[in-house]
């Protein structure tokens, strides 16, 4: 890892956005997507730069004349890398790239730490490498260091124990100024924003075997380990976060017995503790307080078409963009809800070397990736071969959204570069990281991309 080259190449990008007087940034509309766009936004307004943002689902062929008509030079952040021939060619003004995608190639004002030996899937985001962008444009800069963080957690950089690499300089940033607080711990979901049985009864990842989707069994469950369910002096009801330390070992310990009773594999069973990033400056028992969780609330705005709300908060809205975020997580958790159990029913199709699911018309295309990873942590699908989600999108096309885990990727799998390869010869686009990727392609053309994704699967782990 060459970090000193990284931050050079920090250093002067930061000072050709500064040179502009005004910049649009434009964003993938994920967590990742949308939080560094605020970075950037945030960081450029600062140094007295015009800025204004947009979120998109992909760059490709149909997007080109919209971005076209932008008439300031553009930022692509989290996007752009795989891209690069085709914004080249077809791109009208001046435009920079801030990514952590596998890169076609180098090229001039783009920054992705894939090129200075960073591992763009594992140890830094497109969030992380706008911070350092920022950081570069000013010092002052580090107080978005838990933004940075929450994008690095929305793109999963925190499996397997906790953030890496270039994540721990954001990480040591955010403590210096008491903003971030990591420290090992249970990592389900709903800590800081469900009282104790919904936490249980709405886990979904890892799916917890007679509690999730049973409010009276997680009620049972935690009654019988001797834990009180409200407070016994104030009789408010108590979340994960106001348990002793002792009983949050005893819960801990309870739910590891249970999932090895029903032989979770290793997969499953490691994604009960790991590290957790906590942002003591935000409010108690709110998503915000949480870095899992915040990326949640920006999946659920960039996922519904509001990618403005979430940009928004990340800046510090916590006025009407807050409110209109809740109401958008609600339905998110309800349609994730709804999808997962519609997978679990209809059941998942199984190839030589894939999994999939045809959740056209029922699972929107935007959620079918998260739903497809979801699936792992259900155990609805076994961690031996990779997930794809397919689902019709508005415009007619097929979205593909494909997940595997990081023991296939030691193994040699590679999706992005699978998608890119195979929908390529279909006349579609893809591409990605190898651990998660998305593609488009003619709906017509579904059955003969299950038969080359199957085939290049099987090459790639060489079966």
């Amino acid at each position: 890892m060459d970090f000193a080259a990284f931050s050079r190449r920090a250093r002067d990008l930061a000072t050709s956005l500064l040179r502009e007087e005004q910049i649009t940034v434009v964003g993938h509309y994920d967590a990742d997507g949308l939080a560094s766009t605020a970075i950037l936004v945030k960081a450029l307004q600062r140094s007295g730069v015009d800025v204004d943002f947009l979120n998109t689902r992909q760059i490709d062929s149909d997007h080109i004349n919209e971005l076209n008509s932008l008439q300031n030079p553009i930022v692509f952040v989290d996007m752009g890398s795989g891209q690069i021939d085709l914004l080249e060619s077809e791109i009208k003004q001046r435009f920079f790239i801030v990514d952590h995608h596998p890169p076609q190639r180098n090229s001039k004002n783009q920054i992705n730490p894939f090129h200075y030996g960073i591992d763009g899937t594992r140890e830094l985001s497109a969030t992380g490498t706008a911070y350092f962008v920022a950081k570069a444009m000013d010092q002052g800069n580090q107080d978005l260091s838990p933004v940075g963080i929450v994008g690095a957690v929305g793109d999963m950089q925190d499996l397997h124990g906790g953030l890496k690499g270039a994540n721990r300089t954001i990480i040591k940033d955010g403590e210096d100024l008491k903003l971030i607080h990591a420290h090992k711990n249970l990592t389900l979901f709903g800590r800081h924003s469900r009282p104790l049985p919904k936490m249980l009864e709405y886990c979904s990842e890892p799916m917890l075997p007679g509690l999730t989707g049973n409010y009276m069994a997680c009620v049972a469950f935690i009654e019988q380990l001797g834990i009180e369910l409200k407070d016994p002096v104030g009789g408010e009801v108590r979340y994960y976060v106001d348990l002793s330390l002792e009983e949050r070992q005893r819960l801990t310990t309870a739910l590891y017995m249970l999932l090895l009773d029903h032989n979770a594999p290793e997969l499953v069973t490691g994604m009960l503790i790991g590290e957790v990033y906590e942002f003591p400056k935000e409010k108690p028992r709110t998503e915000l307080r949480d870095a899992k969780e915040f990326a949640t609330v920006l999946n659920a705005c960039g996922r519904h078409e509001e990618g403005e709300i979430g940009v928004n908060i990340c800046m510090g809205d916590r006025g009407s963009s807050w409110s209109k975020a809740k109401r958008l997580l609600e339905k998110h958790r309800r349609e994730l809800r709804e999808g997962l159990e519609w997978v679990k029913t209809n059941g998942i199709k199984e190839m030589e070397h894939i999994y999939y699911f045809d959740a056209s018309g029922v699972i929107r295309d935007t959620l079918v990736g998260v739903i497809a990873g979801m699936a792992y942590g259900s155990m609805v699908a076994k961690s031996e071969k990779p997930i794809i989600g397919l689902s019709l999108a508005d415009d007619g096309s097929m979205k593909i959204s494909a997940r595997g885990n990081y023991d296939l990727v030691r193994s040699g799998l590679r999706l992005g570069e699978a998608l890119r390869d195979v929908c390529g010869r279909l006349g579609g686009e893809g591409g990605g990281h190898d651990v998660a990727a998305g593609a488009r392609i003619d709906p017509s053309k579904k059955k003969e991309f299950l038969r080359l994704m199957d085939i290049a699967v099987s090459r790639q782990l060489n079966r």
